[in-house]
């Protein structure tokens, strides 16, 4: 009962933000063992999935960024941004308290993915503060990668 609440949770979540514009082709799917697939296009052409493991409470992007490893000094800038939502660096408005989710970062085959491990009944507070750490990450590509944005996702060089 108690993962169909948080399934129900991050799915009511991820919809608020496609029914206010913020995502294009929002669909949600079951996928293999429990788990749930949210699909949306948002910040790229390309899709983005968004991964829901209710026996985990595990809320992750896999494969976010491809491609990280040819970009020297993006990993260790990546990990750095991580970190940093975790301290009083960040602002509390963006900031990932630990009492409600826990973030990591990995990767794995050359690309970058991230995932929240929600901890008590914070679906929501996960995917709004997975979705401000993804902006934040897509914010140091332009400023600091933009090479990185033309290869990987198609960006116009402007």
């Amino acid at each position: 009962m108690r993962a169909d609440r948080g399934t129900a949770a991050v799915s009511a979540a991820l919809q608020r933000y496609a029914a206010r514009g913020v995502f294009r082709g929002f669909s949600a799917r079951p996928a293999r063992n429990g788990r749930h697939d949210f699909r949306f296009t948002w910040l790229t052409r390309q899709p983005m999935t968004i991964t829901y493991d209710p026996k985990s409470r595990r809320l992750s992007f896999r494969n976010l960024l491809p491609r990280v490893g040819r970009y020297p000094g993006l990993r260790a800038r990546l990990k750095h941004v991580l970190d940093e939502h975790t301290t009083r660096a960040v602002p509390a408005h963006r900031r990932i308290d630990g009492r409600r989710a826990r973030v990591t970062g990995s990767i794995r085959r050359g690309a970058f993915s991230i995932a929240l491990h929600v901890r008590g009944p914070h679906e929501a507070y996960a995917v709004q503060r997975s979705l401000n750490l993804v902006n934040q990450l897509f914010l140091l590509l332009h400023a600091n990668y933009p090479e990185y944005l033309i290869e990987c996702f198609g960006f116009r060089p402007e």
